[in-house]
């Protein structure tokens, strides 16, 4: 190791802190990576049981692109290292009160079921798709690898013609702006349930996230056929033949702190680590005030007071014997009551009377996931943050899941064909990762005034040496987020303000 690299220590085996671990241990520092758990990769993750292996983490693979130029940095491809492949149909959707539909992620055929829906949406949907094309693009080249440090991380040129544009979008909610396209509540369902999935509500969050019909309706929904875990066990030897070395059951319960400096890490046994910098994909809001004096805190408690975090969530997984023609791969299941739904989780803070969830059958893909002749299902029903569910509350919950499913997805014998079930609660989002008021995506919503340039950055304030990365800092939440943030942290960390994604010469 010659004088220019590093000894660097990152708290925290999550996505974006495996692929940061790859990119430095790439340009030549040593890298360990401390895992308070005995797995790595994080919310990424699965538990066995009774013959069934039960997703509890991330299961879409959107973004592909995003996936494809990180493993380009390595000279590799995700496309075959992950062996992807595309879903068609992408999803199906059911409705309360009405029939489903299937969302192909090809516009000509998903503009014809908007028009069964309501006359003229079809074209409306075109519009709307072409505008959150522009505005994805625009986000992925100009936006989301900046590091918002300097005019060289700007893209100021290209910026000016799209204030205009860009203004309006992020100045009125995305329920509005979906509402001036179309009308029918099961279409506004459609473009605006990714919210839930970025941790926030349509009703607060900026119409920019419009950007996300695009990977519905153009993109398309993707999976790695050898299952999510496979993102976790590729991650993993890729940083191996560059040196990354893991360090499982380690907790850390101190960022040392030297002069002003990070100076390594104290572990939960009280061994001392020593480090030239230091790197948390913890929890953030546990980073800045759990494994930081009061001194060198650059968000304390009074800082988070004032932010919103991500929603929590309820996860039931179930065992079920037979088939369920009825199930696509992915699922969802929306409301009437569509704007209470979101009020009672981010405005009165109550386990939501009326809940639209999202159902997983990833056994229709991999049949290694369940026992012949069997489905495996993950439900998640999103919660508000820092809600407690006792035993009951936990069982009474999955109850009426269960009955929904049964009633809504005209599966009426599924509490008889149940086999087994496991339940994951957000206490257990807190004790499992530190998690900030048991959120489940892993940090803040993405409100306006916590989106992008506003997000809790990816370096300390307060020490030098000390930086963040994952879905608690820039850019945001979800694995291409992740993969984002790696390459943010990166750049902070050797002072390149250039404003796009990182090329193979800045990680040689």
């Amino acid at each position: 190791m010659n004088a220019n690299n590093r000894r660097i220590i990152i708290i925290g085996a999550g996505y974006g802190g495996m692929a940061l671990a790859n990119l430095l241990a790439k340009r030549g520092h040593q890298v360990d990576v401390y895992e308070k758990n005995q797995t790595a990769g994080g919310r990424i993750s699965a538990i066995t049981q009774d013959g069934f292996t039960f997703d509890i983490g991330p299961s879409w693979y959107l973004m592909p692109e995003v996936f494809e130029q990180y493993y380009q940095l390595f000279g590799q491809s995700a496309q075959s290292r992950l062996a992807l492949k595309r879903f068609t149909p992408g999803y199906k959707v059911f409705f309360e009160g009405h029939e489903p539909v299937m969302v192909q992620g090809d516009l000509a055929a998903d503009a014809q079921m908007f028009e069964s829906i309501e006359a003229g949406a079809g074209e409306q949907l075109r519009r709307y798709v072409d505008q959150s094309t522009d505005v994805y693009s625009t986000s992925v080249e100009q936006f989301l690898y900046s590091t918002f440090r300097g005019w060289r991380s700007l893209p100021l040129a290209s910026m000016i013609g799209q204030l205009p544009k860009l203004l309006r979008l992020i100045t009125r909610p995305l329920d509005r702006h979906v509402s001036t396209y179309v009308h029918d509540q099961r279409l506004k369902q459609l473009l605006e349930y990714h919210m839930v999935f970025l941790g926030s509500s349509p009703f607060q969050a900026p119409a920019i996230y419009s950007l996300m019909s695009h990977l519905d309706f153009r993109s398309g929904v993707y999976y790695p056929t050898r299952g999510m875990q496979s993102l976790t066990t590729d991650m993993q030897a890729l940083g191996e033949t560059y040196g990354v070395r893991y360090h499982y059951g380690q907790g850390v319960s101190e960022i040392r702190v030297k002069d002003g400096h990070a100076i390594g890490i104290r572990l939960d046994d009280g061994t001392d680590i020593d480090a030239d910098q230091v790197v948390s994909n913890a929890d953030l809001h546990h980073t800045e005030t759990r494994l930081l004096a009061a001194e060198h805190r650059s968000f304390d408690e009074a800082y988070w007071s004032k932010r919103q975090p991500g929603p929590s969530a309820f996860l039931l997984s179930l065992g079920v014997s037979g088939r369920l023609p009825q199930l696509e791969h992915h699922n969802l299941y929306f409301v009437q009551k569509w704007r209470e739904n979101f009020r009672d989780i981010y405005e009165t803070h109550q386990v939501p009377t009326s809940a639209s969830m999202y159902i997983c059958n990833p056994s229709k893909t991999d049949a290694s996931l369940a026992p012949a002749d069997h489905e495996n299902l993950f439900v998640l029903l999103p919660l508000p943050a820092g809600i407690e569910l006792d035993d009951r509350a936990r069982d009474d919950l999955a109850e009426r899941i269960i009955d929904t499913l049964s009633r809504e997805l005209d599966i009426p014998d599924l509490g008889q064909r149940i086999v087994t079930r496991h339940q994951f609660a957000p206490g257990d989002f807190a004790d499992r990762y530190n998690a900030w008021m048991g959120n489940a995506f892993g940090g803040e919503s993405h409100l306006l005034s916590q989106s992008v340039l506003f997000r809790t950055p990816n370096r300390s304030r307060r020490v030098k040496n000390l930086y963040y990365v994952g879905a608690g800092t820039r850019p945001g939440i979800g694995l291409p987020m992740c993969l984002i943030s790696a390459q943010v942290t990166y750049k902070l960390m050797h002072s390149i303000r250039t404003h796009g994604p990182l090329t193979r010469e800045e990680v040689a």
